[in-house]
């Protein structure tokens, strides 16, 4: 062979060779061209799109379908094809045989007829994909271009049905990593929800339990028996005992029915309760048709004989007072008595705080020996209130068990006889001026404040000049009101200037008594003892049972007035105005806070 022929074909393999590096570099910088698409998180529909660019307009295949077991033998692409071309297409059944590639001319299925060439795709053993493809010029040059990127084409398909299936299974995660948090979120929400329902139930059960308790024992004991789990029995040697009983209650029970007769105690004992805890007094039992009483324990008072009187007094005036628009005529007797008693809680399953002791047994006695309507009390309770009360004298009555003992009848409470001119003056004023819009500020409530303005001051330990000051300035307080709605209290000073003089009170008790009216003012500003008793018994309601009574004659008070309060609007002043609101006094923060409370949050939780 000549050097010439030598030298030709060297040269035709080194252009075979440079044509092959060619393709083989053009096909690298597609491949790369597809990595770094991957890499900038192209969407599945790009990729696609990219893909198809290729081998239409790059490599000139003019139709093409490409299955992915990925999306389980779904097809992500065809092009160049009739709309039924696969109705009758089974990739199972027609390509899932073919390991190699494999022209379609050596097939006999009709499925296929269109194709020429199918590119099966593996992962190692497993099939991937399926390229179907199609020359409609099927002419051998075209054919041969094609055939030279075959290996190529498995390559790439590779590498795009891998991202595809990559971004599939990142949806899916990030989908089953949603469905995962907003589970959880839910099961979180549906336990706080759980636990925020049975800590309101639980803190529903405990409100309740503790306002049943606090219903049946004093506070003090109902807490000692919280914390301890039991209670510790106490002797108190100064204590005052009330019976109350009504006069032939079997017989006239025996002519009602059973429900009139329990209507009827029910009425009675209930506006018992009101007096007994406006006046600090400890409500011990119901035996029947007779009211146990007590004061002195377990909150110790000096004055507790003059606050087991007062309350008698008012229970006898309710009844009086009832028979004018009820039926039934009950008539009472109370009996008084004070001395040592031993007092605890007894019982496991029914808890009841009970007293025992002489004292006990000669109150009932007293009792047993007054006429209806009178307050009969042993000599040693006489002593204890002959400074704030006239008593009458009874002698010395037989007792069972022991023998003779001295009784009193009580008479009336000792008032001076300037105050007593001042009261008359106050209560004809009040009657005669007052406007009838005031369901409120009404004689009703000037007399209620001068009563617990009493109360107050007894268990502060106030003298009786300081008491008849107070009660005088508590009669006064709001006579303001029969000249004008707003600012009453000035005007009330005014009115007080020219009547106190009258009825004998000098320059500097004038001054005294008008500071304590201007301390009601709101908000309230006291300076001092007086000053902060009439303050706490202006606004005593506020901490007892009867405040939604005393509410209601409020509103309907400032309606009635100019303000223009609905519903909402009232539970909001209600809820404000009870969450400012504080008691000066030591005595009304023992007797009315816990109370206030509750009240504060019934009103919160009224629906409008």
């Amino acid at each position: 062979m000549s050097d010439l022929e030598i030298k030709n074909i060297v040269g035709k393999k080194i252009e075979r060779y440079k044509n092959r590096l060619k393709a083989k570099e053009v096909e690298l910088e597609v491949l790369l061209d597809f990595i770094s698409a991957i890499n900038l998180n192209f969407s599945t529909a790009q990729l696609v799109d990219k893909f198809k660019h290729y081998v239409k307009e790059q490599l000139q295949i003019e139709k093409l379908v490409l299955f992915s077991k990925y999306s389980n033998w779904r097809r992500l692409l065809e092009y160049g094809l009739k709309k039924d071309a696969f109705d009758l297409f089974d990739v199972e059944r027609d390509l899932l045989h073919l390991k190699d590639i494999t022209s379609v001319t050596t097939i006999q299925n009709d499925a296929l007829k269109d194709f020429d060439l199918v590119v099966p795709v593996y992962h190692g053993e497993i099939p991937v994909a399926y390229l179907v493809i199609g020359d409609v010029k099927n002419d051998e040059g075209n054919v041969s271009g094609i055939i030279k990127h075959l290996n190529f084409l498995q390559i790439l398909t590779n590498v795009v049905v891998s991202a595809i299936e990559n971004h599939r299974l990142a949806r899916e995660v990030l989908q089953k990593e949603q469905e995962k948090t907003k589970l959880i979120e839910n099961q979180k929400e549906m336990l706080e929800d759980l636990v925020e329902k049975r800590t309101s139930e639980l803190k529903s059960e405990k409100e309740e339990s503790e306002r049943l308790l606090s219903n049946i024992l004093p506070k003090s004991v109902a807490d000692e028996l919280k914390q301890k789990g039991f209670t510790t029995p106490k002797r108190f040697s100064n204590a005052t005992i009330l019976f109350t009983d009504f006069k032939e209650f079997t017989q006239a029970s025996s002519t009602i029915s059973p429900q009139v007769l329990v209507g009827e105690l029910n009425d009675i004992f209930m506006a018992f309760d009101f007096i007994i805890e406006k006046n600090g007094l400890e409500k011990i039992k119901t035996i029947g048709d007779s009211y146990m009483a007590a004061s002195g324990l377990p909150k110790r008072s000096k004055n507790h004989a003059v606050h087991v009187v007062r309350a008698g007094f008012e229970m006898l005036s309710y009844l009086e007072t009832r028979k004018q628009h009820i039926g039934i005529r009950w008539e009472m007797r109370v009996g008084i008595h004070s001395g040592p008693v031993v007092a605890g809680v007894v019982g496991a399953k029914k808890f009841t705080y009970d007293i025992w002791g002489d004292t006990v047994n000669l109150a009932s006695r007293m009792e047993s020996n007054s006429f209806v309507g009178r307050i009969n009390i042993s000599k040693k309770t006489e002593k204890l209130i002959n400074d704030f009360y006239k008593c009458d004298y009874r002698g010395k009555l037989a007792v069972k068990g022991k023998g003779n003992t001295d009784m009193y009848f009580v008479l009336h409470e000792k008032e001076s006889k300037r105050f007593k001119k001042l009261k008359e003056y106050v209560v004809d004023l009040l009657t005669k001026k007052l406007s009838p819009t005031l369901c409120y500020h009404n004689l009703d409530h000037t007399l209620g404040v001068c009563n617990a303005a009493t109360t107050i001051a007894l268990y502060e330990n106030v003298g009786m000049k300081g008491i008849e000051l107070l009660r005088s300035a508590a009669l006064l307080h709001d006579s303001g009101f029969t000249k004008q709605y707003k600012d009453n209290e000035e005007r009330g000073c005014e009115i007080a200037r020219t009547v106190l003089a009258r009825f004998g009170y000098n320059a500097k008790e004038i001054k005294i008594i008008c500071g304590i009216i201007m301390a009601t003012k709101i908000p309230q500003t006291p300076k001092t003892q007086l000053e902060e008793i009439i303050c706490d018994a202006d606004l005593d309601t506020l901490g007892r049972s009867d405040y939604d009574i005393h509410a209601k004659n409020l509103v309907d008070e400032l309606n009635a007035n100019g303000s223009q309060l609905d519903a909402t609007r009232w539970r909001d002043y209600q809820v404000k105005f009870l969450s400012s609101h504080h008691y000066f006094t030591q005595t009304s923060r023992s007797l009315r806070e816990d109370v206030k409370q509750k009240n504060l949050e019934r009103v919160k939780n009224t629906h409008v």
